[in-house]
C-alpha cells in the first residue's frame, strides 16, 4: 500500500511520459498493478479464511498455481488479441 501510495503521488497531473511510454502503456500498467493487487488481496483473505475453516492449503496452493498461470496466459496474449483487435477493425473513409 505505501508503494502505491508513493506512487500515485508521484504522479502529477501533465507529467511529460519518459522513453516512449505513452498514456496507454501508462494506463496498462496501472491496470496491471490494480489486478495484481486485487490478486494478493484475494490471496490473503482466502488463506485467513482457510486458516479459519480448516481448508488444506495444498488446495489454497493448487487455486493460485491454477489462477497464476491463467493470468500469466491472458497477459501473454493480450497483445496479440490488440493486434488482432486492429486488424479486424472495420475500415472507414
Amino acid at each position: 500500500m505505501g508503494q502505491q501510495e508513493a506512487a500515485f503521488r508521484r504522479a502529477a497531473p501533465g507529467k511529460q511520459f519518459i522513453g516512449g511510454e505513452s498514456a496507454r502503456q501508462s494506463k496498462a500498467a496501472r491496470q496491471a498493478e490494480r489486478r495484481k493487487v486485487e490478486r494478493m488481496a484475494e490471496v490473503d483473505s482466502a488463506t485467513r479464511t482457510a486458516e479459519e475453516l480448516g481448508t488444506p492449503i495444498s488446495a489454497i496452493l493448487a487455486e493460485l498455481v491454477q489462477d497464476t498461470t491463467r493470468l500469466a496466459r491472458t497477459l501473454v496474449l493480450a497483445p496479440f488479441r490488440i493486434a488482432q483487435a486492429f486488424v479486424r477493425r472495420p475500415r472507414t473513409a
